[in-house]
């Protein structure tokens, strides 16, 4: 902090009338200014102590056999996270959506398995590649109805992104109890499924 006096000091000098500062007046009172500001060899820099361990660290394959347990725990338990979590986003896709959406109003579908189509189960799994990006789509997923339980199959392709797809195959396979019977849901004539 700087002094009344070296304040009183410089004040004095500006109020004053044609006076003319001297080199070494103005630089006495920067050096007074600079040991107020600096700090005194009396205080001394805090001693920090090092850092130190006082128990050895862990050996890491005293426990090898525990060790290999939860890291096969971790990656089946990393595999089926990931795996769900691919599965809702298959699930959960346009694609699959308006699947049910046409499934729900085809005349062919609700015949074979009856009003109230949906998944045939609350976790449904999507089997096989839904990959629009690439444009490639090769799903396999079960829905039922009021009377029955069935498959549904839906491939189709597309060249690029300025393309639609092409369907290739869209049809509903029921297991009946002598055999399966495949119902081609192109052939639906009330509606038009476009991907």
């Amino acid at each position: 902090m700087i002094s009344r006096s070296i304040i009183n000091r410089v004040g004095a000098v500006s109020k004053s009338t044609p006076v003319v500062r001297s080199l070494s007046r103005s630089s006495t009172i920067l050096q007074e200014i600079r040991q107020q500001a600096m700090p005194t060899s009396e205080s001394k820099p805090m001693y920090k102590p090092p850092v130190t361990i006082d128990r050895e660290l862990p050996d890491p394959f005293v426990k090898r056999n525990e060790n290999r347990r939860y890291f096969v725990f971790y990656s089946v338990a990393l595999v089926v996270t990931c795996a769900v979590i691919f599965n809702y986003e298959k699930s959960s896709s346009p694609i699959i959506n308006s699947t049910l959406y046409f499934l729900r109003r085809s005349t062919i579908a609700q015949d074979a398995l009856g009003k109230n189509i949906e998944f045939a189960s609350s976790w449904p799994w999507i089997w096989g590649k839904l990959n629009t990006v690439q444009g490639v789509i090769d799903v396999k997923f079960k829905v039922k109805g009021d009377d029955q339980k069935a498959w549904v199959l839906l491939s189709a392709t597309r060249e690029s992104k300025m393309h639609p797809f092409q369907v290739h195959k869209f049809a509903l396979e029921v297991d009946t109890k002598d055999a399966k019977v495949e119902y081609n849901l192109m052939d639906d004539p009330e509606f038009e499924f476009d991907l």
